[in-house]
């Protein structure tokens, strides 16, 4: 998660000796630990107030009830209602989308600009 090695933890622990000192650092560690405890606590608390109000708002049933995979169809029945596309030919060469011919180019804007 920190992308912490061995080295960091190393220079880290060398650090709190030298700034802490020796005799400090089981009191440190042992109100580090208490803060992490606490916090998982803390998460642990906030998750199950959520899962209660789910169940006491009937939520957890519809939750369950909503299917997240999509839905098997028939393509026949879902084809049926549609109109089929138009049946046009395709642009010829020379012409846009739309049908019209294209203005002439106008000397100096080519590709090469010549």
């Amino acid at each position: 998660m920190f992308d912490i090695g061995w080295s960091e933890i190393l220079v880290i622990v060398l650090v709190a000796v030298l700034v802490i000192g020796p005799k400090d650092i089981p009191k440190i560690m042992y109100q580090v630990g208490r803060f992490f405890r606490r916090l998982q606590y803390v998460k642990f608390a906030m998750s199950q107030q959520f899962d209660e109000i789910l169940k006491a708002g009937d939520i957890e049933e519809l939750r369950k009830g909503v299917n997240f995979e999509a839905p098997k169809t028939d393509e026949k029945k879902a084809d049926e209602g549609v109109s089929p596309p138009p049946k046009s030919s395709p642009p010829e060469v020379g012409e846009d989308f739309t049908g019209d011919k294209p203005s002439p180019r106008v000397r100096g804007e080519g590709l090469d600009g010549r």
